[in-house]
């Protein structure tokens, strides 16, 4: 039959583990939906700006990507303008799929859960520090706390 502190100790270290792993991937989920958000942004952002300014005859964004892309400034709706709207239609597909990526993924949804998670167990991980935690009621307790986060959150910490 195992100790108390045996137990205790053993708790804590797969306690450190499930910690590492579900910081893991709260950070993976961060990453994430901060890059698809600002993917979204920038390539609305590059779609508006360029039919915006094709809008207005194209002489600040439209028409130099119009001749950059032809070699000669664009007619009033040849090739150029085409090239243009091919871009506009590029971006626009780009910032959309990653809204959409983001969405379908949730990625927020996920990153909240994960940091929850994260809490949870650094909670439970705080209870046994204490000298108190030494005792058979705390840590069964405690233990079983930890095993409904597991249970509760298992995509997260495997």
């Amino acid at each position: 039959m195992t100790t108390v502190q045996e137990d205790r100790q053993r708790l804590r270290e797969e306690l450190t583990m499930r910690v590492l792993v579900a910081r893991k991937k709260a950070r993976r989920y961060r990453i994430w939906n901060y890059t698809l958000l600002v993917a979204a942004l920038i390539f609305g952002l590059m779609a508006t700006a360029l039919a915006a300014d094709s809008a207005k005859g194209g002489k600040m964004v439209a028409g130099p990507v119009a001749e950059a892309t032809t070699g000669k400034p664009p007619a009033e709706l040849p090739k150029g303008w085409r090239n243009v709207c091919g871009l506009i239609a590029l971006f626009t597909l780009l910032g959309t799929t990653a809204s959409g990526v983001h969405t379908s993924l949730k990625i927020a949804e996920h990153q909240s859960r994960a940091t929850r998670c994260l809490g949870l167990l650094d909670s439970l991980s705080a209870e046994l520090v204490p000298d108190a935690s030494a005792r058979r009621e705390i840590l069964e307790r405690v233990s079983g706390d930890f095993a409904g986060i597991v249970k509760d959150y298992a995509d997260y910490l495997h």
